[in-house]
């Protein structure tokens, strides 16, 4: 059985125009960086990524590659790619010591996180 394609849809009626409707209880905060934001939740788009900052952000000292590959049972390649993505939205700040890296969450990338999303 086929559908009758020629019969008309029926239309809801028209809402009020753009002008008559209420404003939003909360304007355009023109301070907000939200090309910064962006940045983080790309960073923050992957749950590897999520659970490395985790332990960073939970650790009282720097957290070496070594214990992050062990942590997380993943090649060293693999780690270096997801840590590049959070050194580079800036969330984590790594130190080489010798011929290891070790890792630290940026503290003010964190309040500026929490305070936009508090």
């Amino acid at each position: 059985m086929q559908a009758d394609m020629t019969s008309s849809l029926s239309a809801l009626p028209a809402g009020p125009p753009a002008e008559d409707c209420c404003a939003p209880s909360a304007g355009l905060d023109r301070a907000l960086d939200a090309e910064r934001i962006t940045v983080i939740a790309k960073a923050l788009a992957e749950p590897l990524r999520v659970h490395v900052l985790d332990v960073l952000r939970r650790s009282e000292e720097d957290v070496c590659q070594c214990e992050l590959i062990t942590l997380f049972d993943v090649r060293q390649s693999l780690l270096s790619h997801h840590m590049r993505k959070l050194v580079d939205a800036g969330l984590v700040s790594v130190e080489r010591r010798h011929k290891w890296a070790y890792y630290s969450v940026s503290t003010d990338v964190l309040k500026e996180l929490t305070a936009w999303l508090s």
